[in-house]
């Protein structure tokens, strides 16, 4: 009898669906690689950083970050309308609980000439949106959560008031409908007016190198995630990430992958003739932890080495985040409330498309009309022209409809008769 429990229990045990792995699977994997297990480093939740609030625009849509107000801790997640699972990752150490910000996302559909205002907050129906084949019934709800992507300490000027960042780097933690299972997570970052989605930010090494031409981006450069657009609906992510490791004289380009693997704080090594270089075995990014090793392996053998250096790059101020390519969004200075935003969609909207340009280009070509009028004078066959433009003016073309109809008309009859004609047995000579 017990034999056939425990043969039972295997069999269900192999049965069981493959389910993302918890903490005590990666226990496990730890455990059996002789590693002690240390979960993956969760960000806590913040408040929306002042850099992010705002509106942003940019080739394709408009984008408002709304600011929301810190609630009381006694407050559920039911009385604020959302889920327990959002209530769990936006509670904090302190006695308050961040809520999610809403975020009012217009497209600019038809090449640029109408402005749907695709994702709003709910109280936002107050102003009646206009429907067409390019909206829904409904706006979507979009909501967002912020986690940083550096720690960084306070700056203080000299009578000790804080001196706020002008550039910055989070993780948006975006919920659609309040659906938490589609929830997609955006990196970011801001340098100035500007926000980009294709960045890297400072990594961590423990190399003892300096930079002989007072290279900025001397060092090693954090990938992220990158996601190309901010959506109005799920969709999914890569599967890796880039990572960079700067020299005077050379760019190693690093590829991480995401593992099931538990995270560690070790370091990785790659090898360059006589050097050595060392750089984070596993990062974060996007919920899942990357690698850039096999295994328990520190050895890193894929990568890529360039004599070129970085271009068309945005370095901030403080070194730490460096940005490439053009910006994907420019923050609209002067404007941050939906009365604002509202006001732009009616403006781009009540604009009419101008007249398309004429087929010929104009002329000064005299076309002498009195000798024109003079040469169709008694000609009965220009005058019966005439008579039938006049009269197709004035009934709107229904004229020349009626005539095209009967002639229709007597064409099928003289088909069918045709066709009964045909029908008919012919007598034998």
């Amino acid at each position: 009898m017990k034999k056939n429990k425990l043969f039972a229990w295997c069999i269900a045990a192999f049965s069981l669906p493959l389910v993302a792995q918890t903490s005590l699977d990666r226990r496990t994997i730890a455990a059996t690689y002789g590693l002690d297990y240390n979960s993956m480093p969760m960000r806590e939740t913040m408040q929306l950083p002042e850099l992010l609030q705002g509106i942003w625009q940019g080739s394709d849509r408009y984008v408002f970050f709304v600011p929301q107000q810190r609630t009381a801790h006694g407050e559920t997640a039911t009385e604020r309308g959302e889920n327990a699972e959002s209530e769990r990752r936006t509670a904090t150490k302190t006695t308050d609980v961040i809520a999610p910000s809403d975020v009012a996302v217009v497209l600019k559909t038809y090449y640029g000439w109408f402005y749907d205002r695709a994702a709003e907050p709910a109280e936002y129906a107050a102003n009646e949106r206009f429907l067409c084949t390019a909206t829904t019934k409904e706006a979507e709800r979009v909501t967002i959560t912020v986690e940083p992507l550096q720690t960084r300490p306070p700056r203080l000027d000299e009578d000790g008031n804080s001196i706020p960042y002008t550039s910055g780097a989070w993780e948006l933690v975006v919920t659609y409908n309040g659906k938490t299972k589609y929830e997609t997570r955006i990196p970011v970052a801001v340098i100035g007016n500007e926000l980009y989605l294709d960045f890297v930010v400072k990594g961590d090494t423990d190399d003892v190198r300096t930079s002989s031409a007072n290279n900025n981006l001397f060092g090693f450069w954090q990938g992220v995630c990158k996601r190309n657009d901010f959506q109005i609906a799920p969709y999914p992510r890569g599967g890796e990430v880039r990572s960079y490791y700067v020299l005077d004289d050379a760019v190693y380009t690093l590829r991480y992958w995401e593992t099931t693997m538990p995270y560690t704080d070790a370091y990785a090594s790659f090898t360059d003739g006589d050097e050595s270089f060392h750089v984070q075995k596993h990062i974060v990014s996007s919920g899942s932890v990357f690698t850039c090793v096999t295994g328990r392996s520190t050895r890193i053998r894929n990568i890529a080495k360039s004599s070129a250096q970085f271009i068309n790059y945005t370095l901030d101020s403080t070194g730490t985040i460096c940005a490439f390519g053009e910006p994907y969004l420019t923050k609209v200075t002067g404007v941050e409330n939906a009365d604002a935003l509202i006001a732009i969609v009616n403006e781009a909207n009540a604009r009419k498309k101008p007249a398309p340009p004429p087929l010929f280009p104009p002329s000064d070509l005299n076309w002498h009309w009195d000798i024109i009028t003079l040469l169709e004078k008694d000609n009965k066959l220009v005058q019966e022209v005439r008579e039938r433009q006049r009269v197709f003016a004035a009934t709107n073309g229904n004229g020349g409809r009626i005539d095209a109809l009967q002639a229709a008309m007597y064409n099928s009859h003289l088909k069918l008769q045709q066709e009964a004609f045909e029908t008919i047995p012919q007598k034998t000579q």
